[in-house]
């Protein structure tokens, strides 16, 4: 006698297998072209010309198999939805529904035929593309390499099979939850996505309110693990770490196993949703009573942050204060539209009460981050606990190679010079709107980024457009002192230059002066000149004078008269070029630089200008192209012959 306790009904199981053959048949065909089919036309058409040539092809592509793991989840993730679809079909009508589940089988009986028969429709169609393929390797290939092939095999078939396991269990959650069939590829793909969109909403709107808000360290990370696709497409990644010295592979089958177990554990949860959910909720588009305020409220949520978000973006109300109604608004309206879809009614102003409450919470949340209860714009870290911070840094003029600091920085006392410009920034943030009118001598805007490393954790910041005053250059406590504290700080230049970095990038094989003036029947022309045979020398000699602090000096104000008496315009340019190319043989100096350095000249810079001197150029009518200011005024011009001077 049968159990009355089954949890498997084989006719059940074969009837559903035979309704929808085509669609586990579609899956089938695409996996036979893309690996049996695919391997063995290409060995063909190769062993036509040269035998030993297509087995080396064919053993290439045969260790590159689980390289199609990454076409093989997009596949899983639409094919897996569309199996959810054909297996749990009969729950979306009240006829089939209430036909089915009068069959003599238990509940369980039921969901565990269908689950293994959609599942099945994934991974038979794969196991026979792998035997396939396994086939046409070892006819084709000798046995030495047959351990290697099968193996990078077997890699991509477990990896596939787990990756379709998750899926479709995913989805067999998801169609759990629902009493519409077009219900569960919507909520299928937006619970795929949910995370990233959650978070790019939730982060779009603190960069709205937070000043300087660049992120939360190790969120994104997070994130990603929330995100299926988003988390397999980087574990499936099939590389080689030191190119043939180790063979390939996955770069994280870890996580591909535990999705492959939450997988599992979703189909457990899955039952249980069945068993407790009502036929009467077929039609429905949420079929648990449970999770109808949840889903209510998060389309309320989501509607009010994105559309609120986009409708002030459209119009370009960029003011905070008009902000917070878009936002209210949206929400208000997200809530009655999912109440329409939960009550499929267009009566459902009664439902006001939730949307009264939801739009109060929205409002309290923009509120607190108006007020930054919370302290985000204001926290600047302790420098005792910053182990490194990575500056992305607007180092003044001149705009030559050192115009930017971008360099992650360890050294303490570099690091207080850092936090003291970002607790300037902080602390003058609400100048900005009158900092023109309100500070005297030049003007300018500086952009920063900082991404600090703490001990137990991280903090990024982002400044764009921070108002600097050349009359607060000396006051404590502003914005541009904490500037000139960077700038005058020669080791951070030399950083910003990236000396030391250079000669690891390549070898120098060029260099040239660029805007230099030359005189003709026609007055005086700018351009750029050549100084190659002395390449070696220039670099030494702008060694020495860096480390003299006569040349590469930052100036926080381009258009200050100290840097336009102090600078040429014309610039001094190294050019070096990756070794691979540079130390080819038959080749003095490579046709192009790779990687450039370019240093603005100065009238101090002795060492530079003697050997400028030797060059020849100013015999030949070149001249170092001095500063004019409006009123005709050069700083500073060369004179005949050797020797250099300032001129007023």
């Amino acid at each position: 006698m049968r159990s009355a306790t089954s949890y498997f009904n084989g006719t059940l199981y074969r009837k559903t297998m035979a309704r929808f053959w085509p669609l586990w048949g579609l899956w089938g065909v695409i996996w036979i072209f893309m690996l049996p089919l695919n391997l063995l036309t290409g060995y063909l058409n190769r062993y036509r010309h040269i035998a030993t040539e297509a087995r080396y092809a064919l053993l290439s592509n045969a260790m590159d198999v689980p390289d199609m793991l990454g076409g093989g989840l997009l596949l899983a993730l639409f094919f897996a939805v569309l199996c959810a679809m054909a297996v749990f079909g009969y729950l979306y009508n009240h006829r089939s529904a209430c036909w089915t589940h009068a069959l003599p089988l238990r509940r369980e009986a039921l969901f565990t035929t269908q689950y293994l028969a959609g599942l099945s429709m994934l991974l038979l169609p794969l196991a026979a593309a792998g035997v396939l393929t396994a086939a046409v390797e070892v006819s084709f290939l000798p046995a030495a390499d047959w351990g290697a092939v099968l193996s990078a095999l077997l890699t991509w078939l477990l990896a596939q099979s787990g990756i379709c396991l998750f899926f479709f269990s995913f989805a067999s959650f998801c169609a759990m939850f629902t009493g519409h069939i077009l219900a569960l590829p919507a909520f299928y793909g937006i619970l795929n996505a949910l995370a990233s969109v959650l978070w790019f909403l939730v982060d779009a709107l603190m960069n709205e309110f937070y000043y300087g808000y660049a992120g939360t360290p190790g969120a994104l990370t997070v994130v990603e693990y929330l995100t299926p696709a988003v988390a397999l497409r980087d574990a499936t990644r099939w590389y080689q770490a030191n190119g043939a010295a180790e063979p390939a592979h996955l770069q994280s089958p870890a996580t591909v196993a535990v999705y492959a177990a939450v997988g599992a554990a979703l189909a457990v949860v899955s039952l249980y949703v069945y068993r407790r959910r009502h036929v009467e909720t077929a039609g429905d588009v949420v079929a648990v009573a449970v999770v109808r305020p949840l889903f209510k409220y998060g389309v309320s949520f989501c509607a009010g942050l994105s559309f609120g978000m986009f409708t002030a973006a459209f119009f370009g109300w960029t003011e905070l204060p008009v902000l917070i109604p878009c936002i209210l608004v949206w929400a208000v309206i997200g809530c009655f539209a999912a109440e329409m879809l939960l009550k499929k009614s267009f009566r459902v102003l009664k439902a006001w009460k939730g949307a009264a409450v939801m739009a109060a919470v929205l409002l309290v949340l923009c509120l607190s981050c108006l007020a930054d209860i919370f302290g985000v714009v204001s926290h600047v870290p302790d420098p005792g606990r910053v182990e490194s911070v990575w500056v992305e840094l607007d180092m003044g003029a001149p705009y030559d190679s050192g115009s930017r600091l971008s360099r992650s920085i360890k050294d303490p006392a570099q690091i207080e010079k850092i936090v003291a410009l970002h607790r300037a920034i902080v602390d003058n943030r609400n100048q900005e709107d009158n900092f023109r009118y309100t500070h005297s001598g030049g003007f300018d805007y500086i952009y920063v980024t900082l991404n600090y490393k703490l001990a137990g954790g991280g903090l990024d910041r982002r400044y764009i457009s921070v108002p600097i005053a050349e009359g607060d250059l000396d006051a404590p406590g502003s914005t541009a002192y904490a500037l000139k504290q960077i700038v005058e700080d020669r080791e951070l230049a030399a950083l910003a230059y990236d000396f030391d970095g250079y000669p690891e990038k390549g070898r120098l094989t060029s260099a040239w002066l660029k805007t230099v003036k030359s005189g003709d029947a026609y007055g005086n022309a700018y351009g750029s000149v050549y100084v190659d045979d002395y390449r070696q020398e220039l670099w030494d000699a702008v060694r020495a004078d860096f480390a003299e602090g006569t040349i590469g000096v930052r100036y926080p104000f381009d258009n200050s008269r100290e840097r336009q008496e102090n600078t040429y315009m014309t610039d001094l340019v190294f050019g070096f070029t990756d070794y691979s190319v540079a130390n080819r043989p038959g080749i003095e100096v490579a046709p192009s630089a790779n990687y450039t350095l370019e240093i603005t000249l100065t009238p101090n810079a002795r060492r530079t200008l003697a050997v400028l001197d030797e060059t020849g150029l100013w015999e030949e009518g070149y001249s170092l192209a001095p500063w004019v200011d409006y009123s005709g005024e050069k700083y500073p011009d060369t004179a005949a012959g050797s020797g250099w001077e300032v001129v007023y």
